[in-house]
């Protein structure tokens, strides 16, 4: 048997070798054919279980862009709930979407499950009704009581001891998904501004406003949550991949016209500021390009690895990043460095937005090459003296982009820039590079 073993596992690497595309198809049949085992062998459910998820990882590590295979790892997601739906609305949102209709007995049997049950103290069950209404598109109190049980439940749950499961991460990606509607008919718009570096069309407004406007409000609502309990290592991933969308969102001007009134910019700014230090790399913060090690490599986060596949992270990436990823693991002695590159990663990204120039009621600015601070307790407040590089949200009728960068100014943290004849009154600024006397 052993001689067997050895003889298909050397043919199979051999097909490998010569096709490696071979290998998404392969892996994906095998997890259907234990997945098979499951439904006959039902003593050994379980254990046909972990091989039938082995399998599909193994293939979604291959091509994290199949829908299909999302949805494969959201039916064998039963033991935590937040996973479940994780998989189960990244199959609808992937790059190649599984199509919500093709899901529907999947999505049926998921909420079916939470109908009438006791659960006013469980988060996580709150959470699968509020999303199970946006997909019905019940925006009634049923929405409405969930989501605010939901938030008020959630930061008891963020201040759990330090945790490698990821449910922050699963909350922000699946409310990511609402606000791309599942990626149903109707929100098709917004698969294609995505699948695009930028655009500047029009948004669609084919849509149910007030179903758009409930998933905004579940999102942002969350992120602010998360964003006041920034201090709990548990949620910064959340807050992570909240920046990545937000920085993509940056490129498509219609669709920052929609989200960004119910973005918490002044808490984003705040948690921004807050992750300065000694070690802060300014120079990769700054740069254009995405933030790479000391050798030219970045280092992959565990929600790099969850994230991939979905149509707004499409761009987020380099080309080669994510490569390799199938053996990525990190232990807790990796955990301080893990922690330095997410920071580096965050400050990136609020750069990133910033220098896109947002809409006139976006208040964001960076702030580089701060010479002076007036008080030992800045940041995050007290008077400044430095030069602006990178804005968003001032008025272009009075402050062109020429005119950039603005030199010798005064900043009072966070409401008031002062600048050449005048004053610039913007509600968030971040500092990078402050030097305290």
């Amino acid at each position: 048997m052993l001689d067997f073993i050895d003889y298909v596992s050397s043919t199979l690497n051999r097909f490998l070798a010569f096709d490696p595309a071979l290998g998404v198809v392969l892996y994906e049949q095998l997890g259907d054919v234990t997945r098979y085992r499951m439904a006959i062998e039902r003593q050994d459910r379980k254990h046909w279980a972990r091989i039938s998820r082995y399998w599909y990882q193994k293939a979604a590590d291959r091509n994290p862009n199949i829908g299909r295979i999302q949805h494969s790892l959201a039916v064998l997601s039963h033991s935590d709930v937040l996973q479940k739906l994780f998989y189960l609305t990244k199959a609808f949102v992937s790059v190649q979407p599984y199509p919500p209709g093709h899901g529907q007995a999947t999505i049926d049997i998921f909420f079916d499950h939470w109908k009438n049950l006791p659960f006013q103290h469980d988060m996580a069950a709150h959470f699968v009704i509020v999303h199970s209404a946006l997909l019905v598109n019940d925006s009634g109190d049923r929405f409405k009581t969930s989501a605010n049980i939901f938030m008020s439940l959630l930061p008891r749950h963020v201040q759990r001891p330090r945790s490698l499961n990821q449910h922050e991460v699963y909350i922000m990606s699946c409310n990511i998904a609402s606000i791309l509607g599942y990626g149903t008919p109707e929100y098709q718009h917004m698969a294609d501004h995505f699948s695009k570096q930028n655009s500047g069309a029009a948004a669609s407004e084919s849509t149910s406003v007030q179903k758009k406007a409930d998933a905004i409000f579940l999102t942002f609502g969350t992120l602010s949550v998360l964003l006041r309990h920034s201090k709990f290592p548990n949620v910064v991933p959340g807050i992570h991949i909240s920046l990545a969308f937000l920085w993509r969102v940056s490129f498509h001007r219609s669709v920052m016209e929609m989200l960004e009134v119910a973005v918490p910019w002044q808490a984003v700014t705040a948690f921004l500021n807050s992750l300065f230090s000694h070690d802060t790399a300014f120079s990769k913060i700054e740069d254009q390009n995405f933030p790479v090690g000391d050798y030219g490599t970045a280092a992959q986060l565990p929600e790099d690895l969850l994230i991939r596949g979905q149509v707004w992270s499409k761009f987020y990436y380099p080309e080669s990043f994510l490569k390799d990823a199938s053996g990525y693991g990190i232990s807790l002695d990796e955990l301080d460095q893990e922690e330095v590159v997410r920071k580096n990663r965050c400050l990136w990204l609020g750069v990133q937005i910033a220098k896109n120039s947002l809409t006139g009621s976006t208040e964001i600015a960076v702030v580089i090459g701060i010479s002076t601070c007036a008080s030992t307790a800045c940041p995050p407040a007290g008077e400044v003296m430095g030069t602006i590089l990178y804005h968003g949200g001032f008025d272009p009728q009075y402050h062109e982009a020429s005119q950039l960068p603005y030199q010798n100014f005064t900043v009072t943290v966070p409401t008031l820039i002062t600048a050449g004849n005048g004053q610039i009154n913007i509600a968030n600024v971040v500092l990078v590079g402050v030097s305290i006397l």
